[in-house]
């Protein structure tokens, strides 16, 4: 089993990363690292954020692949539509836990964007961990 482990280019992304990877550590699984984007093609900026990614747990212990992924999910209110492909991805790469961080937002945000956060933890059928901006 495997740890999803979804990122973005934020202020949560390196902790999200330390805490996915010492929950890793601690429980022996690898982490499938994510970045959803909504070009089809990864553009400098994501190939920036893999990159950074790949740098920062390259010293880890373990195990973990990283990947870019379009969001392909039209339609929906953006955080619902991200929140589903996370759980398409959890389905189809046997995913025991997910790891996420969470951004705080406006009411007007909220409305009518959503919360990708919580629609996935509403969602989920594995456990999921939210790591809030500044969580130490």
């Amino acid at each position: 089993m495997t740890i999803l482990v979804a990122i973005a280019d934020d202020a949560a992304r390196d902790r999200v990363l330390e805490v996915a990877t010492e929950l890793g550590a601690g429980l022996n699984r690898e982490l499938y690292i994510v970045h959803l984007i909504e070009q089809t093609d990864a553009s400098p900026d994501a190939r920036r954020v893999r990159e950074e990614t790949r740098d920062r747990i390259g010293d880890e212990t373990v195990v973990s692949t990283i990947s870019v992924e379009y969001i392909t999910h039209q339609g929906n209110r953006n955080a619902t539509r991200t929140a589903k492909e996370l759980l398409d991805i959890a389905a189809d790469v046997d995913i025991s836990h997910i790891v996420m961080g969470h951004l705080p937002k406006g009411v007007v945000e909220n409305i009518t964007q959503g919360n990708t956060a919580f629609a996935v933890v509403d969602e989920a059928t594995v456990p999921v961990t939210i790591v809030p901006v500044g969580a130490e």
